[in-house]
């Protein structure tokens, strides 16, 4: 078993996200950019799973993410949807924290948990405000976050968080997610994902990696957005626009910049 500290460190891992495609949010986020203006800032864009769409919608997106490898599969997907699509995106190896782009985003989105990442209250503040700065007059910020229910907090540690399969390059993957220690005052889960990549010969890889997941309630989100310069507007439960709840799916914020 190959073991690593965080998923995006590692070449393997950039293929592996997707065999477990994702795709609930896609319509959310043609809405907002149909609504908001031409060019999208993506915070976190992995391999490309979101920016690809908004592209092939006419969309100008500038997709930003640390991962080298990650970015090295998104450039490959462009490639194979022609010129036009690819020509309409610009990908940047960046940490988030020390993100400038020289041509303000109509709107900006952290999609999938990406910023429990950020497990500092000073990077969490530091990273909303490059993303702010990034915005023009008016332009959008959406936050999507997970929505920390009182019954995934106490969930007790070595539980099963997520157990899934796919199919990628004609291998199967088995990926099973559990929480190592949960630190309740600092708002911290240690999660751990296995990695079962068996081959058609039926040899079997493992590939292990571990991280600290930050969760992050509604009204210190919201704090935080004000802390960098943006106004919540709206408060949703989930991607077609519900209010939000005590047990939504997730906590999406959208926020203006003034």
């Amino acid at each position: 078993m190959h073991s690593v500290e965080h998923p995006w460190t590692e070449q393997q891992f950039a293929r592996l996200y997707d065999a477990f495609p994702f795709d609930a949010d896609v319509p959310f986020y043609l809405e907002l950019a149909r609504q908001a203006g031409g060019h999208v800032l993506e915070i976190g864009c992995g391999t490309g799973r979101l920016l690809l769409p908004l592209a092939q919608a006419g969309h100008r997106v500038s997709g930003v993410d640390v991962s080298p490898h990650m970015l090295a599969v998104a450039r490959a997907k462009l490639t194979g949807h022609g010129d036009e699509v690819a020509g309409r995106v610009r990908l940047v190896q960046c940490d988030v924290r020390e993100l400038v782009l020289d041509e303000p985003a109509d709107l900006a989105v952290v999609p999938v948990k990406t910023f429990a990442y950020l497990v500092d209250r000073a990077d969490q503040v530091q990273a909303l405000t490059r993303i702010a700065r990034c915005l023009r007059a008016r332009g959008l910020l959406v936050l999507d976050l997970l929505n920390p229910t009182p019954e995934w907090v106490s969930r007790p540690d070595g539980s099963v968080l997520q157990d899934v399969a796919g199919e990628i390059d004609g291998q199967t993957v088995v990926r099973t997610e559990t929480a190592v220690s949960t630190d309740i005052a600092r708002q911290v889960r240690v999660v751990r994902s296995v990695y079962d990549v068996v081959a058609p010969d039926g040899t079997v890889r493992k590939r292990l990696v571990q991280w600290p997941f930050r969760w992050t309630y509604r009204f210190e989100a919201e704090l935080l957005l004000e802390r960098a310069g943006l106004r919540v507007e709206a408060v949703y439960g989930g991607y077609e626009w519900e209010p939000y709840s005590a047990d939504s799916r997730c906590l999406l914020l959208v926020a203006r910049r003034p």
